[in-house]
């Protein structure tokens, strides 16, 4: 199996899409789970509520039509306001992978109210 962490640059290059690179590289055979959060608002929230435990980690991609950007971190995320909070900011299209245990404890805001966001835990 391959470290996701190898599929960086093809992710990163936007010639395929992420999903696709993952599930083909990694050879992912029904140890995944993939899910949306079709509402992310200028308030931080929980990326999900499901509860999946991950070999490799989770990767999250904004959706192309998404008018503002998603900030990713922690329970205390912030749009960029603050140093101490300010999340990993992904725009419209882009991607980001998380070598975290499980998708619930990833936290997602918005800049801009409906944005939204797929992940992928794998």
């Amino acid at each position: 199996m391959t470290n996701i962490l190898n599929l960086l640059p093809t992710i990163i290059s936007g010639t395929e899409n992420p999903l696709t690179t993952i599930s083909k590289s990694v050879g992912i055979t029904g140890t995944f789970d993939t899910g949306a959060n079709l509402d992310v608002d200028t308030s931080a929230e929980v990326l999900t509520s499901t509860d999946f435990d991950t070999t490799q980690g989770v990767i999250i991609t904004a959706d192309s039509d998404n008018s503002g950007t998603v900030f990713i971190g922690n329970s205390d995320v912030d749009a960029g306001s603050t140093d101490a909070t300010s999340g990993i900011p992904i725009t419209a299209g882009e991607s980001i992978f998380f070598s975290a245990s499980n998708p619930n404890v990833i936290y997602v805001i918005g800049s801009a109210v409906n944005q939204k966001v797929y992940w992928l835990a794998v």
